[in-house]
């Protein structure tokens, strides 16, 4: 008696990475980073703006929104080496850090910012002296969200809180 062969369905293909899973760019990465104010909105709710400080440091250790509220959030780098700003999910900010190191030779490409749901908005990566605005919707829930600088070792340093309150 012949048994019967069952063909295998062939593997479901995976987009192609290179290296890592952090370097796939994500299709809401544009999301992430919008530059140009949205068409519906009058005005941002909040005006937010942050530079650099020597010492690899922002000029404010923390900003405050209310939850849900639009925001354009202006960043200046005035320091003399590249920084970015990237505002994370709530006590993600080293984890969002230890992936942009990750990213290796396709770090520079993607300013340093890693394809994760940890990283809710960010900037570029800014040459010294350029500044950048983002717009973006706070987030629904209350927390102390992180802002941290994603380029090569900064994350150790770099950092704030983004305190989203009712």
């Amino acid at each position: 008696m012949e048994e019967e062969v069952k063909k295998a369905d062939p593997p479901a293909k995976k987009p192609a990475t290179v290296a890592n899973e952090n370097v796939r760019t994500p299709r809401n990465r544009a999301a992430k980073r919008v530059t140009q104010k949205p068409a519906d909105w009058r005005n941002p709710g909040f005006s937010l703006m942050i530079s650099t400080i020597p010492g690899l440091k922002y000029d404010k250790k923390s900003l405050s929104v209310k939850a849900g509220s639009t925001v354009k959030l202006t960043f200046y780098n005035n320091d003399d080496m590249p920084h970015n700003i990237v505002i994370t999910a709530p006590g993600k900010a080293d984890a969002v850090g230890k992936q942009a190191l990750d990213l290796d030779l396709q770090g520079e490409r993607l300013d340093y910012v890693p394809n994760t749901e940890n990283v809710l908005h960010f900037t570029q990566l800014l040459s010294p002296g350029a500044r950048e605005t983002i717009y973006f919707r706070a987030p629904e829930k209350p927390g102390a969200y992180q802002y941290v600088c994603t380029f090569p070792g900064h994350y150790l340093r770099m950092r704030g809180t983004l305190a989203v309150y009712p």
